[in-house]
């Protein structure tokens, strides 16, 4: 759906198309808040249209800050890291797990580069892997009123308005409504997450292999 229609359906919702109550900016902004509230919510498996690439990135000393690319992903959501230098693709690690990288063998190296994420910083091991990839999951761009689609899968754009509307209505002092169109998409965020634990793809380096 395009901002427009996004708008039309919300207020069609409110039982208030003529925008005698909500104004357009009123749903503008609610729309715009629900849309991060679902990317917040719901498994990276249904961001895909998200996915962006920064190609050719050079570091120093193994660090790239988010804000020197202009990086604002959503939840951190670095997925992936390739190192251009080594052509390989990093093993990410958290940062809390970085201990058990001074055992020789796991240490970050040419062949085996390593990865992590703490401080809004990108690090790399070794350090000597300067250019790099960057792979993420970028925050959505902001609807607006006009032609321009929503970017969200269009399964997801019901739930944008179900949290939209659920804002609203609390605005209007009606609870009831508010809380069944929030309930409402509490569910189905929650039967999406668990739908896709148990359909996601596995192969060489997911969970279990």
């Amino acid at each position: 759906m395009t901002g427009a229609q996004m708008l039309d359906n919300l207020g069609l919702r409110l039982e208030d198309p003529a925008e005698s109550v909500f104004t357009n900016g009123a749903k503008l902004d609610a729309l715009n808040l629900a849309q991060k509230t679902v990317v917040n919510m719901i498994d990276n498996g249904y961001l895909t249209e998200l996915e962006t690439i920064i190609a050719g990135t050079t570091g120093a000393d193994g660090r790239i800050t988010f804000a020197s690319l202009s990086l604002d992903p959503i939840r951190a959501g670095i997925t992936a890291i390739y190192s251009t230098t080594d052509s390989k693709w990093c093993t990410m690690v958290q940062a809390k797990d970085l201990k058990r990288l001074e055992n020789t063998y796991l240490a970050g190296s040419a062949t085996n580069p390593i990865s992590y994420v703490f401080d809004e910083k990108i690090h790399i091991l070794p350090v000597a892997t300067t250019i790099i990839d960057v792979w993420y999951l970028k925050v959505p761009t902001d609807l607006a009123d006009g032609v321009v689609e929503c970017e969200l899968n269009p399964a997801l754009q019901e739930l944008v308005l179900d949290f939209a509307e659920s804002q609203l209505w609390r605005m209007d002092a009606k609870s009831d409504r508010a809380q069944l169109a929030y309930t409402n998409a509490l569910n189905v965020v929650k039967t999406l997450n668990e739908r896709y634990q148990v359909e996601k793809p596995e192969g060489i380096g997911t969970k279990g292999r």
